[in-house]
């Protein structure tokens, strides 16, 4: 029943009966809202830095479509050179990370940002590579993690948190599943990953797959 998943991406999306706020852009499945994007343009003198600050100070967390692990579930602030990502509103405390593949590319050693597309925006891979259909689905069924903490005493929940895979965890755990499929299990790889990037994650996405 793969194929009958309904995708969409409704454009100036009307989220609330409260104010006539709208999202740039909303993708859905199955009518059921997952992903949300302000789309930022250096050429009418915004940025990424502004779709930031709008999710931050110009969107009710409390309004019932941005409810945490409830309906939307990674907000990302996307420009023609920088992506940034977030799993939870929760207004100025709103924490992005970085969404980009690096200077050099996806796995080549280099600073921040992206590399320079010859064929189109230096953000084109979002939507070429991340948020079309199959991958979209795969990063729901096989990546997206509700994370909860716990105190060992009550078993009270300390801390909740929705673990949407980075740019370059998906990169790693793509190539190297395709590596073990054309070549068999056993082989050693050097993967190098900078501190506080998720290589928990990635170890552990990689073993589940």
């Amino acid at each position: 029943h793969y194929r009958q998943n309904i995708c969409q991406c409704i454009r100036q999306w009307h989220y609330s009966e409260q104010n006539n706020n709208t999202i740039d852009m909303m993708l859905a499945i199955n009518g059921i809202p997952v992903i949300a994007i302000e789309l930022k343009n250096q050429l009418t003198g915004q940025s990424v830095d502004d779709g930031k600050k709008q999710w931050a100070y110009n969107r009710n967390a409390k309004e019932p479509v941005f409810g945490f692990n409830k309906r939307i579930l990674a907000y990302f602030a996307c420009d023609l050179y920088d992506v940034y990502m977030t799993t939870r509103l929760d207004g100025p405390m709103t924490n992005f990370l970085p969404f980009n593949q690096g200077s050099n590319g996806a796995g080549n050693v280099g600073g921040k940002g992206n590399p320079v597309n010859p064929d189109g925006y230096d953000t084109a891979y979002l939507w070429e590579n991340v948020l079309c259909k199959d991958r979209l689905l795969e990063i729901l069924h096989k990546y997206l993690h509700f994370q909860q903490e716990k105190r060992e005493k009550t078993g009270e929940v300390k801390s909740e948190r929705m673990i949407f895979p980075r740019y370059h965890q998906l990169d790693v755990v793509t190539k190297l599943l395709a590596d073990v499929k054309a070549n068999g299990s056993g082989k050693n790889y050097l993967i190098q990953h900078s501190a506080g990037s998720g290589k928990s994650n990635s170890i552990a996405w990689l073993a589940h797959r």
